[in-house]
């Protein structure tokens, strides 16, 4: 039966990908057929309010997902222009130490301001586990290749700045190999127990939401996650990024691809590398010009999409628990976006 539903599902993502659905229905009622919501009140969101769920669970192991659906007091253009570089640092709640654009191509100078003097808990948690790294084990997401590297940097001067630097040509090289060949261009994490490639863990689980991945199809299917590119046919904002993910320091790389669809607009944020704690993620928005009444801006409805080994073992209330943290940290970040455009 297993290999019969896959058999399924990648006959239909084949489907998916090779027909555009054509749309007509308003931005609420399109939000209902795809998402989880049911009942959504655009007058409470332009007020304001932010509607959340948490996404059924998956047969994935790894895979969670929530939902969240709010309003801008900005046009759908515009909000699809902040989302796609919005630097979240100045906001102390959300633990963001740092965040920076990457040009193309990147140098080395980009990553300079990746600083592990920090005496913050999490910072010393990555400076430690970096330390600890050896060419055949690490808590950290790793090639062989480099885990090597990072093991011969911490023999040689194992100290803040020098270990900065090591981290500085992992990033650089990851983040090239991206710009150049997208997709195809991410290497695997190969000292987990078995080899894992963030990019499969995403395109599984988005497989599991067929009517997401039907409803994001033009834009996934340019980005290369879902169909058959794998080279991007638009042009991302790059960036990266140092945090606190569960009071673990944690590097990611991202890519935000923004694309005007009919009359609204899609724009997914995807990490194509994270340091630790998780192997990948991808966040969906969806946005749309919103009227009521005398009240204007634009609807928005965002899916987020994690893979992370704890996952696999976890059971039901313990992945409804996971879920629940999720949407709170969710919605803080909403809030601030939010805060953040009223005030420009």
């Amino acid at each position: 039966m297993k290999q019969l539903a896959l058999f399924l599902v990648v006959g239909l993502s084949g489907f998916l990908f090779e027909v555009a659905p054509a749309h007509t229905e308003e931005p609420v009622e399109r939000i209902k057929k795809f998402s989880d919501f049911q009942q959504i009140d655009l007058n409470r969101l332009l007020a304001g309010d932010v509607l959340s769920e948490r996404g059924s669970l998956m047969e994935f192991p790894n895979g969670i997902s929530v939902q969240t659906c709010f309003a801008m007091t900005l046009s759908a253009a515009e909000t699809a222009k902040r989302l796609q570089s919005w630097d979240p640092s100045p906001h102390q709640d959300l633990k963001v130490y740092a965040f920076h654009p990457l040009p193309v191509p990147c140098e080395l100078a980009d990553f300079h301001q990746l600083d592990f003097k920090s005496r913050e808990y999490p910072v010393r948690w990555l400076l430690d586990k970096t330390a600890a790294t050896t060419g055949a084990k690490s808590e950290l997401n790793l090639t062989r290749e480099e885990a090597n590297a990072l093991a011969g940097c911490s023999q040689k001067r194992p100290n803040p700045q020098k270990l900065s630097e090591c981290w500085s040509k992992l990033l650089l090289d990851r983040a090239s190999r991206f710009q150049k060949a997208g997709l195809a261009g991410v290497p695997p994490y190969e000292l987990t127990r078995s080899t894992v490639s963030p990019i499969a863990q995403l395109r599984t689980m988005l497989l599991e939401q067929l009517a997401v991945a039907s409803e994001f199809q033009p834009i996934l299917k340019k980005i290369g996650l879902l169909g058959k590119e794998t080279k991007p046919s638009i042009t991302p904002f790059y960036y990266w990024t140092l945090f606190d993910a569960n009071h673990h320091g944690t590097i990611s790389l991202g890519a935000v691809y923004a694309l005007p669809v009919e009359t609204h607009y899609q724009v997914v944020d995807l990490e194509y590398y994270v340091s630790g704690d998780y192997y990948t993620s991808a966040t969906l928005y969806e946005i749309w010009p919103a009227q009521s009444g005398e009240k204007s801006g634009a609807l928005v409805w965002r899916g987020d999409y994690f893979a992370a080994p704890v996952l696999a073992y976890t059971k039901g209330t313990e992945r409804i628990a996971y879920g629940t943290l999720m949407l709170q940290d969710i919605k803080k970040e909403i809030r601030d976006f939010q805060d953040d455009l009223k005030t420009k």
